[in-house]
């Protein structure tokens, strides 16, 4: 009992740390983000519900122009959850599954979000540079609904502070 006790306090731990960690790193939005006009939406999580509430996120926000690629875009806001889906072509005959188990570090270099939470990227798509992130809490409905509040309210204080 002792030893379960301590595993959940260490993990309670750390994923504080994570999201703590995560709120210091997007206290300022570089230029890039403030004069974009279009974005491109890549949801690399196995929910589709995540890609749909950063649509009709971005829509009720009203500052971006989405676009259907990310050649077409300023800025591409990546989606990250807990694992990475890979879209293999069914006509492709050399494509298979494999059983191996995906590591912590996707080829993107991007890191994957614990268990129930969604890495919220936007990155410069000619050089693939990160811009700014989080990690926010995604296991309900009600989170997802909230999925770009973070990356709204650090636009909107960068905004005010630039303007005074």
């Amino acid at each position: 009992m002792k030893k379960m006790t301590s595993i959940f306090l260490t993990s309670a731990m750390l994923l504080g740390s994570v999201f703590a960690h995560a709120k210091d790193k997007h206290a300022t939005i570089p230029s890039k983000v403030l004069s974009a006009r279009t974005i491109y939406v890549d949801n690399q999580t196995n929910d589709a519900e995540l890609q749909n509430d950063a649509l009709v996120g971005l829509n009720k926000w009203g500052r971006f122009d989405i676009v259907d690629s990310p050649k077409k875009a300023d800025l591409v806001l990546r989606l990250f959850g807990s694992s990475v889906v890979k879209f293999v072509p069914g006509s492709d005959p050399a494509a298979s599954y494999n059983v191996k188990p995906v590591s912590a570090n996707p080829a993107a270099g991007e890191e994957l979000a614990p268990p129930g939470c969604t890495r919220v990227t936007v990155i410069e798509p000619k050089s693939g540079t990160a811009l700014w992130t989080e990690i926010r809490k995604t296991s309900n409905a009600q989170e997802k609904s909230r999925l770009l509040e973070g990356l709204h309210d650090a636009v909107d204080q960068q905004e005010k502070n630039r303007n005074k």
